[in-house]
């Protein structure tokens, strides 16, 4: 029965992700804490981080084909995110899970806002000639590296509107490059939540093994995901997934806030 679980999870996760254009983890980590039994936030991040590298690279794959990937852009930016994710994603193993959840359930009105943006039209900042720096740069990463090592997630959501923001890159190839410096960043933090997993009374192995069962349907979902995304009214989509998010948000925020004090 957990079998099925985790291949439907992972099919509904994929194509989500594909519809939309979103991290899996912000489906996976709630859906875990709902439906699997003794599962707790600590196990449902680590799973979902072991899931993401499998996904990102056939989104890295894609974008580089058709040359949405600035490589210059992935180099000055993978340093500082390699080193936040590591750090984060090993401090998270310490944090009191009630504070873990509280914190996702905010970062998911952040996702939240996203979607209701995309749902009104509302459009995306067009990037400037100025060159950016290398704080600029560096900010991305650290800023990326950090929530994704934290909440368990891609960063998609977070480091996409920073390239195009402060590395002035055009969407599309913000779109591009962060799924390249996902899959390098989800690789690294995924051993790195794995292997502190003992910190949260937790092991490694146990990750691993779910991460399995929903990698194969994560992926026949992104690509059904993909090949319905000129078929689906994608505003239709986001609505259902927004009452989804808040319905998630509500019972993170009603379960951890009575647990902080």
């Amino acid at each position: 029965m957990d079998f099925l679980l985790f291949v439907c999870l992972g099919l509904v996760a994929g194509t989500l992700g594909g519809l939309l254009g979103i991290g899996g983890s912000v489906i996976m980590i709630p859906a875990l804490l709902f439906f699997v039994p003794n599962m707790t936030i600590h196990l449902s991040q680590a799973i979902a981080m072991s899931v993401n590298p499998a996904v990102a690279v056939s989104s890295a794959a894609k974008h580089h084909k058709n040359k949405n990937v600035s490589w210059s852009v992935v180099w000055r930016v993978l340093p500082l995110s390699l080193v936040f994710i590591s750090a984060a994603a090993w401090f998270s193993n310490s944090i009191k899970g009630a504070w873990l959840e509280f914190a996702f359930a905010t970062f998911l009105i952040w996702v939240l806002w996203d979607q209701i943006a995309c749902i009104v039209g509302k459009s995306k900042s067009s990037p400037t000639l100025t060159k950016p720096s290398k704080l600029q740069f560096g900010a991305t990463g650290g800023i990326t590296g950090t929530m994704a090592g934290l909440l368990g997630i891609g960063g998609g959501l977070i480091q996409v509107p920073l390239l195009n923001r402060l590395c002035k890159l055009p969407i599309k190839r913000a779109i591009g490059t962060s799924s390249a410096i996902m899959f390098v960043t989800a690789i690294l933090g995924a051993t790195v939540k794995d292997l502190s997993l003992q910190n949260a009374d937790h092991d490694a192995l146990t990750a691993i093994k779910h991460a399995a069962q929903i990698i194969p349907g994560a992926l026949v979902g992104g690509w059904i995901g993909a090949k319905l995304t000129n078929v689906l009214p994608s505003k239709a989509i986001r609505v259902v997934f927004a009452i989804l998010v808040i319905l998630a948000g509500y019972k993170l925020f009603s379960g951890s806030i009575p647990l902080l004090f």
